[in-house]
């Protein structure tokens, strides 16, 4: 369908709509098509659950992952319809597991001839304890990052 794609992967932060924004304006320059992108954390799945013994399978309750789904989808929605309303091609993708390696792979896959990523400028001690998606994506992937930072200009 899309022929230039840029993957544009959300966490659906405070800095989503700017980073969306920031996207369409280098898929009018570049003449392509965007794929807004959501990866829900297996972690995620975890927390919601509780902490399940060291071992044990996380069990899902029917409808849980879906639930989730349905809540991002409504999400990609609201930045899709954006992106057309900008005269853009837009499509939408919602993922499950580590959200790097989900990134990196469907980037790959699709494809894609850029991904652009929110950073949120987390202090380095957050970052050291936590990681970056957005570095360890930058890191693994085979197709060229540019990484959005909050106050870059739009």
């Amino acid at each position: 369908m899309l022929g230039k794609k840029i993957v544009v992967p959300l966490d659906f932060s405070e800095l989503s709509a700017d980073l969306v924004k920031y996207a369409a304006g280098y898929a009018k320059a570049l003449n392509a098509g965007i794929i807004l992108l959501h990866a829900i954390p297996s972690a995620q799945l975890g927390e919601i659950l509780g902490s399940p013994e060291a071992g044990a399978p996380i069990i899902i309750e029917p409808g849980l992952l879906e639930q989730l789904k349905d809540s991002s989808q409504d999400q990609l929605d609201k930045f899709q319809n954006q992106v057309r309303d900008a005269g853009l091609e837009c499509e939408t993708r919602i993922l499950t597991g580590t959200p790097f390696q989900e990134i990196v792979s469907f980037a790959e896959t699709e494809k894609a001839d850029l991904i652009i990523i929110g950073s949120h400028g987390r202090s380095k001690l957050k970052h050291f304890l936590l990681g970056s998606v957005a570095e360890k994506v930058a890191h693994k992937s085979s197709i060229p990052v540019l990484i959005f930072k909050p106050g870059a200009k739009i």
